[in-house]
């Protein structure tokens, strides 16, 4: 029985759009491209939701899980494979495709592990991870704390033509959390672009929602906020894109702005440092290090329009040949293969 002839769920716990939700979306499209059976299970219901939304567009099967028992049922009641994303669905996904006698892969996205509570989760996600007949981590640093043995894959987009970049705007994309920096991004840019200096200075853009933004918008007045927002009605505006995390995987907001020739100014976090080489396709900056992201920001606006193409022209190159759904998908799909039952792999194999 070959793997197109088995069910692979996708199971989330999402009350929001992220990099993981981008993850599900890419990962099952390019599954249904390829012929496989696919369907995306929702742990719990927050009501309207974008990723549920992007799905129906695309013509992927979704669900709301039936509760415990009745994800147990269902995943013995078709030869079935369940990939988790995220700790809530890593535990508790473990756990249920054990009791199934299903094959179970957890895909290990985070960088960061939390606090309070959350922090309690992601350490049984951990601790949890060699229940998982295999597991995938996004960057190094995730692979180093799994008390067991993992693929190290990147996250990957797809991929269209070549478009040259003509955006304009220094962005921050992602959660307004400690953990993202959006603070670092704030102080950085306050000095290059107060209210005090000239107004034909490019807008200093800030997209995402979270805890910290009535903080930032307080003291900052030179940033402009937009919210939670569909990015792809404004990639095309963006210029430069800054991630100043202070932990990270390997952000799939880098790897969609570079896809689309938009060059990354990034702290050195995470896997990074793998996706960018600096001054070549972007740039890295020693964590911490604001001078040196300022100077990187002003040496850009200073940049002839011929250097611009040529780093977006680098960074889209990067994505197509080295993170792309078509370089790294079948890499998943060979894992998922090696998770089968022995019988099932020598079917595979013959």
């Amino acid at each position: 029985m070959s793997l197109h002839d088995w069910i692979i769920f996708q199971l989330i716990d999402s009350r929001n759009s992220g990099g993981i939700e981008t993850h599900i979306l890419n990962l099952s499209g390019w599954l249904k491209r390829r012929g496989y059976q696919t369907r995306v299970i929702f742990i719990k219901d927050y009501g309207p939701h974008p990723l549920k939304d992007q799905l129906d567009a695309a013509g992927i099967e979704w669900q709301i899980s039936p509760g415990w028992h009745g994800l147990w049922k269902m995943l013995g009641r078709h030869p079935s494979m369940l990939a988790t994303h995220g700790y809530k669905a890593g535990i508790l996904g473990r756990i249920t495709a054990r009791l199934a006698r299903v094959p179970v892969v957890s895909t290990y996205h985070a960088g960061d592990l939390g606090e309070g509570r959350l922090k309690l989760y992601s350490m049984l996600d951990t601790l949890s991870a060699p229940l998982a007949d295999r597991v995938i981590s996004v960057s190094p640093e995730i692979a180093d704390r799994l008390p067991c043995d993992c693929s190290q894959l990147p996250n990957f987009v797809t991929t269209e033509r070549y478009r040259p970049n003509t955006g304009k705007k220094i962005a921050f994309v992602g959660r307004l959390s400690h953990e993202k920096g959006p603070d670092c991004f704030a102080q950085i840019t306050a000095t290059l672009f107060s209210s005090n200096t000239s107004a034909a200075h490019p807008e200093v853009a800030v997209f995402g929602d979270g805890p910290m933004r009535a903080e930032l918008e307080a003291q900052y007045a030179h940033l402009t906020f937009y919210g939670q927002v569909d990015m792809q009605d404004h990639w095309q505006d963006i210029g430069l894109l800054c991630i100043t995390s202070r932990c990270e995987g390997l952000p799939l907001v880098a790897l969609e702005a570079m896809a689309r020739g938009i060059p990354v100014a990034s702290f050195a976090v995470g896997a990074l440092p793998q996706l960018i080489k600096d001054d070549y396709n972007g740039w890295l900056i020693t964590p911490q290090n604001f001078i040196r992201f300022q100077k990187v920001i002003q040496n850009w606006l200073q940049s002839s329009e011929c250097d611009h193409t040529r780093m977006s022209m680098l960074a889209y190159q990067t994505i197509r040949q080295r993170f792309s759904c078509d370089v790294v998908g079948p890499k998943i799909i060979d894992v998922y293969r090696q998770a089968l039952p022995a019988l099932a792999r020598m079917a595979e194999r013959s």
